[in-house]
C-alpha cells in the first residue's frame, strides 16, 4: 500500500482550513490560465464567474487529498485495523478487479473507495472528485463557504 496527495482531514475543521487555503491558489490558477489563453479584461470579466473561481477551488482542493492505493487485500487488512467498519464504505467500480484507491474521512464516518485494474492515477482521480461530491461539498457549502 502507497499514499498518495498531500491533505489527509481528520476534522471538518481542518478540512474547512485547507479549502479556505486553497481559495487564493484557484484565483491564480485561473488568472493565469486566462492569460495564457489571451482573455483581455472585458472576456476575463464576462466569463470567468464566481462559479468558475468556486470549480477551481472545488478542484484544487480533492485533487490534493490523500488517497491510499493497493490491492484488494490490503484495503481490507487497512479496513480491519480502522476504525471504520464494512457499512461506512462507499465504493465505486467494478468487484471484478484486483486494485482499489480509498479515502477516508473520519469526520464523516465514511470511506470513499475506488477500483480499478491498470490505471491508479486516474483511479485516484476519480476517487477524490467523488470524495468531494459526496462529501466534502456538502461540508463546505452548508457552511455558506
Amino acid at each position: 500500500m502507497e499514499t498518495r496527495g498531500t491533505f489527509a482531514p481528520e476534522t471538518r475543521a481542518e478540512a474547512l482550513e485547507r479549502y479556505e487555503e486553497v481559495g487564493p491558489v484557484a484565483q491564480v490558477v485561473v488568472r493565469e490560465a486566462t492569460k495564457a489563453m489571451s482573455f483581455d479584461a472585458d472576456e476575463y470579466d464576462e466569463r470567468v464567474t464566481p462559479e468558475v473561481i468556486r470549480t477551481a477551488r472545488d478542484a484544487t482542493f480533492a485533487e490534493l487529498l490523500a488517497v491510499h492505493v493497493g490491492e484488494e487485500s490490503e484495503f481490507d487488512a487497512w479496513l480491519a485495523d480502522s476504525d471504520f467498519d464494512d457499512g461506512d464504505v462507499v465504493r465505486i467500480g467494478s468487484d471484478n478487479v484486483d486494485n482499489v484507491v480509498w479515502h477516508p474521512i473520519p469526520f464523516a464516518d465514511t470511506v470513499i473507495a475506488a477500483t480499478y485494474q491498470d490505471e491508479p492515477d486516474a483511479a485516484a482521480s476519480t476517487l477524490r472528485r467523488n470524495a468531494f461530491g459526496r462529501v466534502y461539498r456538502e461540508e463546505f457549502y452548508e457552511s455558506g463557504r
